[in-house]
């Protein structure tokens, strides 16, 4: 008995549902749910070689529309982009070639944080023909940074991701969860509300849920989980008011350019962030002055490759290097 609890203990919180791993990870999925409309829509845009935009809030799945346009789309030659990702004094003409046997497509996701270069140099690949179409994701609606002659080309070519349904909800934690979960639709209903129906806040709150009642899964029931998610809004806003501003050496650890071949420039600055100490999302975001979105994408991927953790899933969670992984950095 005490050898059964012992492994209990030891499993991580997502064994103990019966799931091999975490679910509710945030990153993308191309089995988008409640999209069937924007993609055809943006579909319709790039085979007829348009300019056009996908916007919508963070967490409404703009990279996972763009990624599933990349798997489905086999006529053309496809280069996407995340902006977060750009190198300093990165150059779209150079990086850009005509396709010869498949027109080219050109998806620039985050576009928000492009610079004034990046936005001229995609209007000279359109107009010259390198690029029959483009398709530009952000955050905001709004094309304030780019001049009149490239918003009269993209016209009102959009593509708006709204917030899920409620059967848009069940449906996503169905297929996160291969139909293996312990919330029932009214439960699913307070998440979805709490989460104002974005995606991945649904996910956050199913992740917050599950971790809080992993030792005590016969106590899911819908006041329980008002109550968890009372709890986790009280929490958000404490960490909103009392985060304490990060503070970073004078002189960060310098680490062999070498041993982080292959990751992106925000992942490398990520990684010397961490390496000086555990940080929470939100305080990796203010340090590279970004938002908590877009360092929660680059985390995920660094946890798939098996370069960082959580050290700490109390909320706010705390991210820090794998023990195995900072060791090869030494």
């Amino acid at each position: 008995m005490l050898d059964d609890l012992d492994n209990l203990d030891r499993m991580m919180w997502y064994e103990k549902y019966g799931w091999n791993e975490n679910p509710f990870l945030i990153k993308y999925n191309t089995n988008l749910v409640g999209l069937e409309n924007e993609k055809q829509k943006l579909k319709d845009f790039v085979v007829s070689g348009n300019i056009c935009f996908v916007v919508g809030d963070s967490g409404v799945g703009k990279t996972s529309l763009l990624k599933w346009l990349q798997r489905n789309l086999k006529s053309f030659k496809i280069n996407y982009i995340n902006a977060e990702a750009l190198p300093e004094f990165f150059s779209l003409k150079k990086q850009i070639k005509k396709g010869w046997f498949k027109p080219t497509l050109l998806m620039l996701d985050e576009a928000q944080l492009c610079d004034e270069i990046v936005r001229s140099e995609i209007k000279v690949l359109y107009d010259t023909g390198v690029v029959k179409s483009v398709v530009i994701a952000q955050t905001n609606e709004k094309l304030n940074d780019y001049n009149v002659s490239f918003k009269s080309r993209v016209g009102k070519r959009f593509v708006r991701l709204e917030k899920l349904t409620l059967q848009d909800v069940i449906d996503l934690i169905n297929i996160r969860t291969k139909n293996k979960h312990p919330f029932t639709n009214e439960m699913i209903k307070c998440i979805a509300e709490d989460a104002d129906y974005n995606p991945r806040k649904v996910l956050e709150n199913c992740e917050y849920i599950c971790i809080e009642l992993q030792n005590s899964q016969a106590q899911f029931n819908d006041e329980i989980v008002k109550k968890i998610l009372k709890k986790k809004a009280e929490e958000d806003l404490f960490d909103l008011v009392k985060l304490e501003e990060p503070v970073l050496p004078d002189n960060l650890m310098p680490i062999d350019d070498a041993k982080l071949d292959g990751f992106s420039p925000m992942q490398k600055r990520i990684i010397t962030i961490l390496l000086e100490g555990n940080r929470t999302a939100k305080q990796l975001a203010i340090i590279l002055n970004s938002t908590e979105g877009s360092v929660g994408k680059q985390l995920s991927k660094l946890a798939e490759l098996n370069a960082v953790t959580i050290v700490n899933h109390r909320r706010p969670k705390v991210y820090g290097l794998k023990k195995e992984f900072k060791s090869t950095l030494n």
